[in-house]
């Protein structure tokens, strides 16, 4: 009956595993609410080449190597195509770029229209090692962090969000515990790649950080490894776990409609009450005349 149908869907709708329950919303539709902000080192350093095995010749490479080699694939040169490809995999989220040495500057607010965009940029100018160069031999990561969180404070409507930061400053990494706390605080999600870092400075931080899902730091020391490192920072962010506000808007709406339901069923079970009486009646009255 009516009334069954209504009092089981409530029953239903109100039971705690279903509220619970994953959304049944698929990963292309999440990567699509996302928001994302790549943080890209262009000081001076980003000039070397990708793989220098040797601290010391590593530096003393800064602004030579390009010009004695161009051929030889540059850090910048290893960051911004795997940038390329990480973007491609968010076609339709809300995505921006800060690039940062002595200061950061954001370079593209977050927005939809976004692979062009970022495409015009890290192609521009910068794409000239002669142009990167300019930049100083400084890198400030704790001013890229903050920017990028002041970036997210004023998106409207933002529920969280991601920050990649790549960066071959050793020296800053030692030193980011606070600047990581704050952004962790705006519930921002951090991924950091350390090209050509100690590992025992991404140990300090990964240990620092141990029991927060939301904070990884990756050293890299080559175009590979780096690749691999955006490859599972994307798989991260395409997981449902990352999907915290659809999954909250699918549980209200299950509440919703439980709500709805429920003063259904009991109007309907009072209607029935109602109307036994007068059924009864009629059926006794149809048995007499018969």
């Amino acid at each position: 009956s009516l009334l069954t149908m209504a009092i089981l869907l409530a029953a239903i709708c109100a039971d705690p595993k279903v509220q619970t329950a994953e959304p049944l919303i698929g990963t292309d539709h999440l990567s699509r609410q996302k928001n994302l902000i790549l943080a890209i080192d262009v000081s001076r350093s980003m000039s070397g080449p990708i793989e220098v095995a040797d601290k010391d010749a590593r530096f003393a490479a800064y602004g030579q190597v390009a010009t004695e080699d161009r051929s030889q694939r540059t850090r910048y040169d290893a960051a911004r195509e795997t940038v390329y490809q990480f973007v491609d995999r968010f076609p339709e989220a809300r995505a921006g770029l800060i690039l940062f040495s002595t200061e950061p500057f954001l370079a593209r607010w977050p927005t939809i229209d976004t692979g062009t965009r970022f495409v015009e940029v890290l192609d521009d100018d910068l794409r000239n090692l002669s142009q990167l160069r300019r930049f100083s031999s400084l890198t400030n990561i704790d001013a890229a962090l903050q920017l990028a969180g002041d970036v997210f404070t004023k998106l409207a409507s933002s529920q969280g969000g991601a920050v990649i930061l790549i960066s071959d400053a050793e020296d800053e990494f030692e030193n980011l515990g606070l600047a990581i706390r704050n952004l962790r605080g705006q519930d921002i999600r951090l991924y950091m790649i350390g090209v050509g870092i100690a590992e025992s400075v991404a140990g300090k931080l990964s240990d620092e950080f141990a029991g927060d899902t939301g904070f990884r730091i990756f050293r890299v020391d080559s175009e590979r490894e780096m690749q691999e490192a955006y490859q599972l920072v994307a798989a991260l962010e395409e997981s449902p776990r990352y999907s915290g506000g659809e999954r909250a808007y699918l549980t209200d709406l299950r509440w919703v409609l439980a709500l709805l339901m429920a003063p259904l069923a009991v109007a309907a079970l009072a209607t029935g009450e109602l109307l036994a009486p007068r059924f009864r009646l009629a059926h006794s009255v149809g048995r007499r005349l018969r």
